[in-house]
């Protein structure tokens, strides 16, 4: 037992020791951001704590979006995690989300556990709290003026929506779209980004993929300017 103790020492030092070169900060940083004294997070680095305490080890796996039993090598850390992405400047970086493809959308569930850092290269994060199957899609033209076309848009399937939101669904077995959602009493309408058209009634046919919860628009990349 007490060759395991020791191990994970030497592996917790080693672990926060990584994910502060990824995180691009020092001992000094890491100590004001988790409210320990320097002394501690140094000697935890040199695996000069015999008995680290959980009270110790619990702000820094916080801070690193980790466990405890991640921060002692127990658990493997997530294989996807973006390397910089905990960055202390920027926390909103903490849940990073794919940008896919439209033609991707009615599949998106199936293959969410195939999309890696690795494999993909088109990321946006947010400090929103979402869940693990949000992704996000570029606004298309139809959409202007109320998304401009090239915006990023954050779309979680889990999240329930509420009048007034957008959601992202197909209609009739058509190809996705967003429609805007208007309560009527026990109804809800559908409302086109084409005034013209006619509201339509949500019923159990459509298939909705998820509520948009947030728009960026890029102004370095967008092509419409």
């Amino acid at each position: 037992m007490a060759i395991k103790i020791k191990n994970s020492i030497i592996s917790a030092g080693n672990i926060i020791r990584t994910l502060m070169q990824e995180a691009d900060i020092g001992e000094s940083e890491l100590a004001r951001q988790t409210n320990l004294p320097q002394t501690t997070i140094n000697r935890l680095l040199l695996g000069g704590t015999s008995d680290p305490r959980a009270h110790t080890l619990k702000p820094i796996a916080d801070f690193f979006g980790v466990t405890i039993g991640q921060l002692c090598g127990f658990e493997s850390l997530n294989k996807n995690r973006i390397v910089g992405s905990t960055n202390s400047i920027n926390r909103a970086a903490w849940q990073s989300i794919p940008i896919i493809e439209w033609e991707m959308v009615s599949s998106w569930l199936f293959k969410r556990k195939s999309i890696t850092p690795t494999n993909h290269q088109r990321w946006i994060t947010t400090e929103r709290t979402i869940s693990n199957h949000s992704f996000a899609l570029t606004s298309l033209a139809f959409m202007e003026p109320r998304f401009r076309k090239g915006s990023v848009l954050i779309i979680d399937p889990a999240a329930k929506f509420k009048d007034g939101h957008f959601i992202l669904l197909a209609v009739n077995n058509q190809q996705p779209t967003v429609r805007k959602v208007l309560m009527d009493g026990a109804d809800i309408l559908l409302k086109s980004f084409d005034e013209p058209q006619p509201m339509i009634k949500l019923t159990k046919k459509h298939v909705i993929f998820g509520t948009i919860l947030e728009s960026r628009l890029d102004t370095y990349n967008n092509e419409s300017f």
